[in-house]
């Protein structure tokens, strides 16, 4: 009998050093609101990579370089960016076929951070979520699922996705888990999915960015599959998986 590979999903990225499980593994980071789903609709969109940097000084530098520079903190844009983090805000044709500079409150932290532990990094959200399980379905490697959450807190959104993923792939007879934090996210899924946006309205960070998130956008994010993209990292930029 073939042995199964492993889930394990980590709730914050303080905890994510002590992951237990086993190299080789693909950490897929969940940053729901709003920096993984809006570097899915730009790639599916047609942008050509983003660019994911840590600091402010980072996207300012490269940004004084001429790149097109995607910023936010607290939800807000910065001053000097281009464009916010919204997904909504990459859809305009001038953007197609370009790299665009991303960096958010707590997503791309929570990338750079996974960068360390592996080269095997891909990005999910709601509208990628059965592209992604078929993807790493195919890769055949254990998964990490790092949620984003808020300022190294939980939230419920990246749980409730880590749950969503962890079904599927689990259904496919090729994952299992003996993780605490999965049971809890795949217990989060079965009472929530019926009703996502009922549920996620209840959430802390939806509570935050209820002026700055418009019910578009709240929709599109929490609508699934509507995307066959799967970003990953390459070096230092998230571009269409191929394989």
């Amino acid at each position: 009998m073939n042995q199964k590979n492993s889930i394990e999903v980590v709730l914050s990225p303080r905890l994510f050093s002590n992951i237990s499980t086993k190299k080789p593994f693909v950490v897929v980071v969940a940053d729901v609101f709003r920096a993984t789903t809006s570097i899915c609709a730009a790639l599916d969109y047609g942008i050509k990579a983003i660019i994911p940097v840590k600091r402010i000084r980072h996207a300012r530098f490269l940004y004084r370089l001429g790149y097109l520079v995607a910023a936010e903190r607290g939800g807000t844009k910065v001053k000097f960016a281009d464009l916010d983090n919204s997904a909504l805000s990459f859809f305009k044709p001038e953007y197609k076929g370009k790299e665009i500079v991303y960096s958010t409150t707590n997503g791309t932290k929570a990338i750079r951070k996974a960068r360390k532990e592996t080269s095997h990094i891909a990005v999910g959200s709601f509208i990628n979520l059965k592209a992604l399980s078929e993807w790493l379905i195919r890769q055949n490697k254990n998964v990490v699922i790092l949620c984003a959450g808020w300022k190294n807190k939980v939230n419920m959104e990246d749980s409730l996705f880590a749950g969503a993923l962890a079904e599927l792939l689990i259904e496919s007879e090729k994952f299992d888990t003996d993780c605490d934090s999965a049971k809890m996210a795949l217990d989060q899924w079965q009472m929530a999915k019926s009703d996502i946006l009922g549920y996620i309205d209840h959430s802390s960070h939806r509570n935050r960015l209820r002026n700055l998130v418009s019910d578009e956008v709240l929709k599109y994010t929490f609508k699934l599959n509507s995307s066959d993209v799967v970003p990953i990292l390459k070096t230092y930029k998230i571009v269409p998986a191929k394989d």
